[in-house]
């Protein structure tokens, strides 16, 4: 005997457990993809506060070379940054400016020439501090401080490299 009320379609649970399966498939992918990019940004942010810090240090040794040259002392031009922090403003080519009370200011990224710089460009995450301490008469060590800020994240860190007047 046949039953004449026989369903051929899918039941109201069966389709709640196909919708569930295919979210969970399409979930997991999507969040792998969401972590895969952050992490990406999170690098591209270090590697630019990296390079930005070298910039700053290579600016200091610059600085301290061009005045042996001219037959300046060492340290001409850059001992403002003796136990402060200043800022180093490499575009422009001038000497160190010490920082506010309220820290230094954030650099400027300039789209149109691809530089970091702090006089022109729109405000970018990235705060460079550079400060030097005195080891001995002949020795100073150079302190980049970065610190920025990717999503809610705040990151920082610090290199230190010792110079010396090799006059």
């Amino acid at each position: 005997m046949k039953i004449k009320n026989q369903s051929k379609g899918f039941t109201l649970v069966e389709t709640l457990v196909a919708i569930t399966i295919l979210i969970v498939s399409i979930a997991g992918p999507l969040t792998i993809a969401m972590n895969g990019l952050s992490s990406a940004i999170l690098a591209r942010d270090q590697i630019t506060a990296s390079y930005l810090a070298q910039e700053a240090v290579e600016y200091i040794r610059n600085k301290r070379d061009e005045n042996a040259l001219q037959g300046s002392g060492w340290m001409t031009n850059i001992s403002q940054c003796v136990s402060q922090e200043c800022t180093v403003d490499v575009q422009s080519g001038g000497n160190p400016q010490v920082c506010g009370g309220g820290g230094c200011d954030p650099l400027k990224y300039n789209e149109t020439t691809g530089f970091y710089n702090y006089s022109s460009g729109d405000i970018s995450r990235f705060v460079r501090s550079v400060s030097l301490t005195n080891i001995d008469t002949d020795e100073v060590q150079i302190v980049v401080t970065m610190n920025w800020v990717t999503g809610v994240l705040s990151r920082s860190f610090v290199i230190k490299e010792n110079i010396f007047n090799w006059q």
